[in-house]
C-alpha cells in the first residue's frame, strides 16, 4: 500500500513527467524481428553521479521488451469444480540481464574495514509489473491500477507463441521467475545469464486507449524523500514504459498496440502500485 493517499496520487500523476525527466535511457529500437526475436525495445543501463555514489552496490538491468500483446486463453475460476471461462489476456514478454555499470570502480581496498557488515546472500531478483490506465495523455491522471497476476494457463499459451523454436526459451511468470541476481555480464555470449519472463493482466478495460507499465525489481536504486506529514519515504527505482491502444472492444487486436514515446527510469514511493483493480 502507498504510504498516504497523497503519495499515491503525486507518484501516479507524475511518473512520466517531472519527476522522471532526469532518468530518459538511451534507447535502441531493431526493425529486424528476426534478429532481435521481437524483443524490439531495449532499454539501456543508467545511474546518475549521484546515484553511485549514494549506492556503492548499485545495480540496474538492462531490459529488453517486445510489443505488449493479448491472447484468450481459458482461465480457471473456481478449482473445486474447475470450472474455466475465456478471457483475453493482456501480456508483455521480456528479457533481462545484469550489464557493469558505467563508472563504477571496485573499491575493495580502499573500503573502510569496518564499515557495514557483509550481505549474507545474494541480491534476488523479484519483479512486480502495474498497469495504470488513464484517459488523457496530456495529464495521465490513473482510471484503474492493475497488478500483474500469475496465470499458469495463460503462460503456457503464450509460450506457444512466443517459444515456437527450439531455441527460443521459455518464458516465466513473476513468481517463477525470482531468482538469485545474474553476475554481471558485459557482452553477450552464451555465457550471459539471461533472464526471461512474461507480465500478465487480466480483465483490462476494453476501451483502454492510453496505458504505462510501470516495472519494479529491475534495480535497487532507492532514495529518501520527505513526505506530506514531514516523515520520510522510502522511494524506489522503477522503469516506466507508455503505451497506446487504437481499437474498441468488439474488434481486440494485438497490432493496435503501440510503444508510446521512450522508456524512463523514474522513483516512485515504496510499494506505490497501491489498490489494484482486481483480475477476477
Amino acid at each position: 500500500m502507498f504510504a498516504t493517499a497523497a503519495t499515491r496520487r503525486q507518484f501516479l500523476q507524475t511518473s512520466a513527467g517531472v519527476l522522471a525527466a532526469p532518468f530518459l535511457v538511451n534507447l535502441s529500437d531493431h526493425a529486424a524481428a528476426d534478429v532481435t526475436r521481437g524483443y524490439v525495445r531495449v532499454v539501456e543501463v543508467l545511474a546518475t553521479g549521484e546515484e553511485r555514489n549514494r549506492q556503492r552496490d548499485l545495480w540496474v538491468l538492462e531490459v529488453h521488451l517486445k510489443q505488449m500483446r493479448m491472447v484468450a486463453v481459458d482461465i480457471t475460476t473456481n478449482a473445486k469444480t474447475n470450472e474455466k471461462k475465456r478471457e483475453l489476456v493482456w501480456y508483455l514478454a521480456y528479457k533481462m540481464v545484469n550489464r557493469p555499470i558505467s563508472g563504477q570502480q571496485d573499491e575493495t581496498d580502499t573500503r573502510p574495514a569496518n564499515e557495514l557488515d557483509p550481505i549474507p546472500q545474494k541480491p534476488k531478483f523479484i519483479p512486480e509489473f502495474t498497469l495504470v490506465t488513464y484517459d488523457n495523455p496530456k495529464t495521465e491522471i490513473p482510471d484503474k491500477v492493475y497488478m500483474d497476476e500469475v496465470l499458469p494457463e495463460a503462460v503456457a499459451a503464450i509460450n506457444k507463441i512466443e517459444a515456437r523454436r527450439p531455441s527460443d526459451p521459455l518464458l516465466k511468470d513473476t513468481v517463477s521467475v525470482i531468482r538469485d541476481l545474474p553476475e554481471p555480464a558485459a557482452g553477450d555470449d552464451e555465457n550471459t545469464d539471461w533472464i526471461y519472463g512474461v507480465a500478465t493482466w487480466r480483465n483490462v478495460d476494453p476501451d483502454t486507449d492510453f496505458f504505462k507499465v510501470i516495472v519494479a525489481g529491475v534495480s535497487n536504486g532507492y532514495e529518501r524523500r520527505p513526505g506530506p506529514g514531514g516523515e520520510d519515504l522510502l522511494w524506489r527505482k522503477v522503469l516506466v514504459q507508455k503505451f497506446t491502444r487504437r481499437g474498441d472492444r468488439y474488434d481486440p487486436s494485438q497490432i493496435e498496440f503501440s510503444f508510446d514515446g521512450d522508456p524512463i527510469w523514474d522513483y516512485q514511493p515504496d510499494a506505490a502500485a497501491g489498490t489494484a483493480v482486481s483480475g477476477g
